[in-house]
């Protein structure tokens, strides 16, 4: 009988430990150290070029500048022969320069997108892409048992999570490679729509401060797979 004790016991607690070891927050904290081994992320500071082509712009390129200690944010942008500039400086302040200058066109405003309150969006949608997975830690509300699948041909942990903001969606599925705990891309969905949503596949890295951050990003639709652009870190500057 103690004989038996012993082995439903020894059982529970291998089961346990398992349970554990495929946790969803623990494998976004195993991925986290893998992409970020000396927590460097929320303090760092990147400045990189990016190729960000997209079926109705093949030739759209960014600049830009996140200094995540002083919460500084910069992205320059070509808008045909224009360039412009939205900031966002440490205390709030937000600025939008076409051409070094601030723009009173309306027509032009409208065409490229040059109104202040846009900046807090450009800020958070490139915080968040470029920092994953760090920047899931503080962005998710909920997060999903995990379950294991193959995406890109190859296996990995499939992490779903419901950020407290959306981005694009609040509903995310994180892709987690088995072999190595690098994230290998992400789909953003939304429940009551399946038509709707985008899948991007992640390749090559690039080390920036010692944290390891995708280099290339290739968005898909969702429902078919469909190609619609990638972005392309072509340096750090």
């Amino acid at each position: 009988m103690k004989i038996i004790y012993v082995i439903v016991c020894a059982l529970f607690v291998m089961g346990y430990t398992y349970q554990k070891e495929i946790d969803g927050q623990h494998i976004l904290e195993q991925t986290i150290k893998k992409h970020d081994p000396s927590n460097n992320w929320n303090t760092t500071k990147i400045n990189i070029h990016i190729q960000e082509p997209r079926i109705s712009n093949p030739y759209r390129y960014s600049i830009v500048t996140l200094d995540n200690a002083n919460q500084y944010f910069k992205l320059s942008r070509n808008r045909d022969q224009h360039l412009s500039e939205h900031i966002i400086e440490p205390d709030g302040k937000s600025t939008v320069l076409l051409d070094g200058k601030i723009e009173t066109d309306t027509i032009l405003i409208k065409k490229y997108r040059l109104d202040p309150s846009r900046n807090i969006g450009y800020q958070k949608f490139y915080r968040l892409m470029y920092g994953l997975p760090m920047s899931l830690a503080n962005t998710y509300k909920n997060i999903s048992p995990i379950s294991e699948s193959t995406f890109n041909k190859e296996l990995c942990y499939k992490i779903e999570f419901e950020l407290k903001e959306p981005m694009i969606s609040k509903h995310w599925r994180v892709y987690v490679s088995k072999s190595d705990m690098m994230v290998k891309g992400i789909e953003i969905f939304f429940p009551d729509d399946p038509e709707k949503g985008e899948r991007i596949y992640f390749e090559d890295l690039i080390t920036i401060n010692e944290v390891k951050i995708p280099r290339i990003r290739h968005w898909r639709e969702l429902k078919d797979n469909t190609y619609s652009g990638s972005d392309l870190i072509i340096k750090a500057l």
